[in-house]
């Protein structure tokens, strides 16, 4: 009997690690919205990312393959577009100061 509840609280602690890492992950894939309004972008890149700044905070445009995503060069046009207006930015990722991690915009629509 003490076999199995060892067992047990084995895999307890490995299912609960599994849901911990799947929320982690989860909460970095899943893209969402913002409504703020673009202050600068250009289409040089830097670092090999084209850079979005917003009143909010910086974001990052780039390709990411593993998303399908090849299109960061249209969306960072439409950024010098819409620049100093009223925008709701679909992004995904976090933003992380001390290792320089920025947030990767899908999409950007004008509000109207």
């Amino acid at each position: 009997m003490i076999r199995s509840s060892k067992g047990f609280a084995v895999a307890a602690v490995l299912i609960g690690l599994a849901i911990l890492v799947g929320v982690f992950l989860f909460s970095y894939f899943i893209p969402d919205t913002v409504q703020t309004r673009i202050t600068d972008a250009q289409l040089t890149m830097v670092d090999r990312y084209f850079m979005i700044a917003t009143e909010d905070r910086p974001l990052v445009n780039h390709d990411a393959k593993y998303r399908l995503k090849f299109d960061s060069g249209n969306i960072q046009n439409e950024a010098i577009r819409l620049k100093g207006k009223e925008v709701r930015i679909r992004k995904y990722g976090w933003r992380i100061p001390f290792l320089s991690m920025y947030e990767n915009v899908v999409s950007i629509k004008e509000v109207k």
